[in-house]
């Protein structure tokens, strides 16, 4: 193949799809009116809008997948999403919004708002949210809320999320490059270049978004509510190995699976009562009787608790009473 045909079949290849909207060629008066009235990306108006100064605007946008990506030029604005407006709307995807130049602040459903140029937020538009703008020039990317949510969810602590300009180079340069090369971009590219920006945006967060625990496990939750439950019946003798899976719901395997580390069930309802007779003998005042906490406590006898509390904590029920009382005698009065 010639040069000239690799020029003419480059030239057939299908491009992005480019849409332009632009207020220059229109007169003043009729700009903002145009602008709010356009059908791009909702037939119906997203914000409440308001110009602080003479109105003008250049947009230019593609889709690249399911992601929209656009440059936006616009004069100085006031713009507020009310929440009977989110109510009203069937439009609800998540917007980031890349400040080229230009400044914005306000309020995101009560979480102050503050972006400078090299920053980008995360606005959620099934949230409420006010804020006002300066001249700006942004890039802006809308992700469907299912995408955002299957990306960066959950999405609750994302709306009015500024992230800072060293973390949020990364978007920008991506930006800036799609931005100029999208008119000579092919079709077939749209679908990487949006998840290129899903990427990097998932980079940029990870460094400014506060660490999130791992869900509990099912052993995890199965052990929380037995310890639960063992804190109830501790001074019972309704505590077996049988009766907690019987209450729980649970076999005995996994029961004693997640009681593996403690050596078992019954190792550990052993430790959690001699814990509470330590906790009841040092109890001076009330004095009560080592067999009647070995009775409290499910031990069958106090020779039981005595021989149990030796081998864990190295001396009998008594000993350990009179160390504490004896430690009481030689301090000071008043602590000092």
């Amino acid at each position: 193949m010639t040069e000239a045909a690799d020029d003419q079949a480059a030239d057939a290849r299908e491009r992005i799809e480019v849409l332009r909207f632009s207020t220059d060629d229109l007169p003043a008066d009729d700009r903002y009116r145009a602008w709010y009235m356009r059908d791009w990306p909702r037939a119906q108006p997203i914000y409440r809008t308001k110009p602080i100064e003479p109105f003008d605007t250049r947009w230019v946008s593609a889709q690249l997948g399911p992601v929209t990506f656009a440059r936006v030029e616009i004069t100085a604005m006031r713009w507020e999403r009310r929440l009977a407006d989110v109510r009203n709307s069937d439009f609800d995807p998540v917007v980031i919004s890349l400040m080229k130049s230009g400044e914005a602040q306000g309020d995101f459903d009560g979480r102050p708002f503050h972006e400078t140029p090299g920053t980008f937020h995360f606005h959620d538009l099934g949230r409420a949210s006010l804020h006002v703008s300066t001249a700006s020039l942004t890039y802006n990317l809308v992700l469907p809320r299912a995408l955002a949510d299957q990306w960066f969810g959950p999405l609750g602590d994302l709306h009015g999320l500024v992230v800072p300009t060293d973390q949020a180079k990364l978007v920008f340069a991506l930006a800036e490059q799609v931005s100029d090369l999208l008119p000579t971009l092919e079709a077939e590219q749209a679908e990487r270049l949006g998840r290129m920006f899903l990427e990097a945006l998932a980079v940029a967060l990870a460094a400014v978004r506060p660490k999130q625990s791992p869900p509990p496990s099912a052993r995890a939750m199965l052990r929380r509510r037995a310890e639960d439950r063992i804190e109830e019946r501790l001074t019972t003798g309704e505590l077996t190995v049988e009766h907690l899976c019987e209450a729980l719901g649970a076999t005995r395997a996994r029961l004693l699976a997640a009681f593996s580390a403690d050596g078992g069930v019954r190792a550990y309802i052993l430790i959690r009562r001699l814990e509470r007779s330590r906790h009841a003998l040092a109890d001076l005042e009330r004095n009560e009787p080592v067999g009647a906490v070995a009775h409290r406590l499910g031990f069958s006898d106090a020779a039981h608790l005595s021989r149990a509390f030796r081998h864990r904590y190295g001396m009998t029920p008594r000993q350990y009473r009179d160390l504490l009382r004896a430690d009481r005698e030689m301090s000071p009065p008043g602590g000092e």
